[in-house]
């Protein structure tokens, strides 16, 4: 799973990307980590699946979720939260998100997660 794809880990949490960060490298995953949203959509390189926090200062992710669909081609997207709300999930499900998760993530789901969001592209 994974292999040649990229996937790309946005939190603004430090310690929460460098865990998801080894972990999917551990699986043989090339993985790309942002601190942010707008640092993501200002870089160039490849996204095959892109993993990102919903609660984040400047940008949070759903307005990222718009930011991409404003760009017309969406990697397919999973969002991790720790503060799930029932108006969060139904907005980032509106936009197609793959799974919306609640921190911490069980690493068995999201490796679900993650299958179901690359047999998308």
């Amino acid at each position: 799973m994974g292999h040649g794809q990229t996937i790309s880990v946005i939190d603004d949490d430090g310690e929460v990307r460098a865990s998801l960060q080894n972990f999917l490298r551990s699986a043989g995953m090339a993985v790309r980590s942002f601190a942010g949203a707008r640092e993501f959509l200002d870089d160039t390189g490849p996204s095959d699946c892109v993993i990102t926090d919903l609660h984040m200062p400047d940008m949070d992710g759903l307005a990222l979720l718009d930011a991409l669909a404003a760009r017309g081609a969406t990697p397919p997207v999973i969002v991790m939260t720790a503060f799930p709300t029932e108006a969060a999930r139904a907005r980032a499900e509106a936009f197609g998100v793959v799974e919306f998760l609640t921190k911490p993530v069980d690493p068995d789901v999201l490796f679900e997660a993650i299958e179901a969001a690359l047999r998308k592209i």
